[in-house]
């Protein structure tokens, strides 16, 4: 049974918890592991799928997991729900994705898929940071990381059942404004929340899913109000989040479209922005 001052955070991750080089900042770290000490409930909400939730992650220890932007949710482990794509659409957005030439990646919790010509993108993308210096080694770069998830396969064997959702890269000559129309008023489809993927990139997934919901899910299993909720992000797919919850505060590298909803702002996720935030709600 929780008490009137048990606070429940969720915490986005890239951007948020998570750096670009994938390391997560000590004081992120110690805030989230003193708040659950303290007794108040920590989660990931996150558009990341299971399978990209990499150890350093989990091991700081939280009380369940938001993912795919709302396409599922776990509380201690116990599996609330999932809303996967079904059939019919991974078909249309692989066939669509595949015969315009836009590289894309598909989700599970289990892996990642995409074909041989997304590897050829993902290893161009890391050549390219290396030659600009922006990494020095590429099993620093987060493409790389992903690249050890992913399964890289005929176009046929992407015809799946278990897919959270579909992530597409920025394409040169087809911006982001032309396709998410085509998709928006039967499925949810969002900018992508990482930019390696390309300023047209996007995100889709099953109509209706949004962190909120996967938030609103885990309130009613746990019988807490959503007055004692605060939520922490920094891009567009945390814009439910941060408006559903009683304290939505971006991050000060979020995008500025969030902060413009946010109820406060914090400080840039290497300025310590997560901690000084549970420091000042009193979690820690």
């Amino acid at each position: 049974m929780f008490c009137i001052n048990t606070k429940i955070v969720f915490l986005d991750v890239d951007g948020t918890i998570l750096l670009e080089n994938g390391t997560v900042p000590p004081s992120t770290v110690q805030a989230c592991q003193q708040a659950r000490k303290n007794g108040h409930l920590v989660f990931l909400c996150t558009g990341r799928s299971k399978a990209a939730l990499y150890a350093n992650i989990l091991d700081i220890g939280f009380d369940g997991i938001i993912g795919g932007a709302g396409v599922f949710a776990e509380v201690n482990n116990e599996l609330l729900f999932r809303k996967t794509l079904t059939a019919v659409e991974i078909k249309e957005l692989v066939d669509y994705f595949t015969s315009r030439d836009i590289e894309f990646m598909l989700e599970s919790n289990d892996g990642m898929y995409g074909t041989e010509s997304l590897k050829q993108h993902y290893l161009s993308i890391i050549k390219e940071d290396i030659q600009n210096n922006e990494f020095t080694d590429e099993k620093e770069h987060p493409i790389y990381q992903l690249m050890q998830i992913t399964s890289f396969v005929p176009v046929e064997q992407l015809h799946r059942h278990d897919i959270n959702k579909i992530c597409f890269m920025g394409h040169p000559t087809i911006p982001y404004k032309e396709i998410a129309p085509l998709f928006e008023k039967k499925l949810t489809v969002v900018p992508t929340s990482f930019h390696k993927f390309g300023a047209e990139g996007g995100e889709i997934s099953g109509i209706g899913i949004h962190k909120a919901a996967g938030i609103e899910a885990v309130l009613k299993h746990l019988q807490l109000p959503r007055e004692q909720t605060l939520a922490i992000g920094d891009g567009i797919n945390d814009l439910e989040m941060l408006q559903f919850c009683e304290i939505g505060i971006a991050m000060g590298n979020a995008k500025e479209e969030l902060k413009a909803v946010a109820d406060e702002v914090t400080a840039a996720i290497d300025e310590d922005g997560v901690y000084l935030s549970f420091q000042k709600h009193g979690l820690i």
